[in-house]
Order: structure tokens, then C-alpha cells, then sequence
């Protein structure tokens, strides 16, 4: 399922028709986003700020641990017609997808990290996100 999710080339919605390559030229990026565990910021709320990023018409992934999509949120954030993907992510899964994700080049990331982020892993995404023209948000919840 994965691999299908990032090799197909994505469509528009209206016509069918295969959305151009990105120019190398527009930058990636990669945010940090560090919520308290009480707070009333969810995640899932950070899609509509990577939708504006989202020039080109790229896949908008979501990796959570625990929350599934919701088709009334996402209308309510105004992504009805924003091709959304959720996957469910496990700590010893979630670099790889990440990576795998990115190399692919088809898509902006919004990353609820569970545990630890390296300095090491956090360069490592960064660096790629910028070299593919990327945009990378890292959610990680402090408790």
C-alpha cells in the first residue's frame, strides 16, 4: 500500500489528468512543532497550513500513531478536494516511511513523531525534505 501511495503519479481531481513534475528550484523544508500533552492543539489542524504550501498540487500524508482521517474535518478545514492520505505509524516504522516518503518526492508530510528525535535523524530528514523540495512538519508532544 505504501509503495502504491508514492509511485503513482498524482491526478487532478477534475480532469484526470497527471499533475507536472515539481521545478528543482522551490525549496523544502522542515518545521518542528512541539505541542504539551494538554494542550487543545491537535495535529490533524496543521493540514490546511501544509495545503497552502502546497503550490504544486502534491499529496498532502499525514503518519500518526492512534488517529484515523476524518472526511467532515477535512471539509471543514477546506480539503475536500486535497488528495489527503493517513497512514498509521509505529516508532520503529516511522523514520523509514519518513524517508521513504520524502525520496519519493510526491508529497508534503505532517509527522506525529512518537519518542525520541535524534539530531542525527532530524538532519537526516531535513536535508532530504530540502534536497526534494519538500515541506516536513514534525509534531512531537511533550507530556
Amino acid at each position: 500500500m505504501f509503495q502504491t501511495a508514492f509511485e503513482h503519479p498524482l491526478t487532478t481531481a477534475h480532469t484526470g489528468k497527471s499533475v507536472p513534475p515539481l521545478s528543482s528550484n522551490e525549496p523544502g523544508s522542515m518545521s518542528e512543532v512541539i505541542i504539551s500533552g494538554t494542550s487543545a492543539v491537535q495535529a490533524h489542524l496543521l493540514l490546511p497550513m501544509l495545503a497552502h504550501c502546497n503550490s504544486h498540487k502534491r499529496w498532502l500524508m499525514w503518519f500518526s500513531p492512534d488517529q484515523s482521517m476524518n472526511k467532515d474535518w477535512l471539509a471543514r478545514c477546506g480539503l475536500e478536494d486535497s488528495p489527503v492520505l493517513h497512514f498509521a505509524t509505529q516508532a520503529n516504522t516511522q523514520k523509514e516511511l519518513c524517508i521513504r516518503a520524502l525520496n519519493y518526492a510526491k508529497s508534503h508530510l505532517i509527522v506525529e513523531w512518537i519518542g525520541h528525535l535524534s539530531r542525527g535523524t532530524r538532519q537526516q530528514l531535513r536535508i532530504l525534505a530540502e534536497s526534494k523540495s519538500t515541506h516536513l512538519i514534525i509534531v512531537r508532544r511533550e507530556f
